[in-house]
């Protein structure tokens, strides 16, 4: 089985382009996904939270995501503690769900930080980038996400930079038009896959 390992700045359009692959019968494992479901209220990495950074809970003893952001992102040894907290929690449910689908012809792996922490390289056949303009990403951010252009800044600084990360994949697609352009370009890429599975 293939495993692409997709990466991207924030903003960038992974989340777009899991769709379009998910469109085209292609099994997808989102690591953001996966991360929020380990932070939900009944999972063990909360009781961990929640020893290393107290009072980040509403009244409902729910993650105030938002809050936690703001403080990582401000605060890079808490980022560090929350990474330790979360990490092999997360590698150890996307083994568990390569497992299950070792029948499929290929997998994508949409791994934010896949060039920052090394952790998945040798899980992974090849490296999509999903490159775009920063301008792009920063306009794109404020307009889901609807905070702050520091912030945004901020969680950009601490994420390997555009020119590194496209001199790293294997792949790369520049998400600078449309949601069709991308689809084309994506489309291209599963044709590529298929054809390498085929010749192994």
């Amino acid at each position: 089985m293939l495993i692409i390992g997709m990466t991207g700045g924030i903003g960038s359009g992974k989340s777009e382009a899991l769709k379009i692959f998910e469109s085209l019968n292609i099994k997808v494992i989102d690591l953001d996904k996966i991360s929020k479901e380990i932070t939900e209220t009944n999972h063990q990495a909360i009781e961990e939270i929640k020893s290393a950074f107290g009072n980040i809970f509403d009244k409902d003893n729910r993650l105030d995501r938002k809050k936690l952001r703001e403080l990582i992102f401000s605060d890079n040894n808490q980022k560090i503690n929350l990474e330790k907290i979360l990490h092999p929690k997360i590698l150890e449910e996307v083994k568990k769900k390569l497992n299950t689908l070792s029948d499929e012809s290929y997998v994508v792996i949409d791994i934010p930080l896949l060039f920052e922490t090394n952790q998945y390289t040798s899980l992974i056949s090849r490296s999509l980038v999903i490159d775009c303009e920063v301008n792009d990403q920063i306009e794109r951010v404020k307009k889901r996400d609807s905070i702050d252009t520091s912030i945004i800044q901020s969680i950009m600084n601490q994420q390997i930079d555009r020119r590194s990360r496209i001199e790293k994949g294997d792949d790369i697609i520049l998400n600078d038009g449309s949601i069709e352009k991308l689809k084309e370009s994506i489309k291209a890429l599963h044709k590529k896959y298929l054809n390498i599975v085929a010749v192994k």
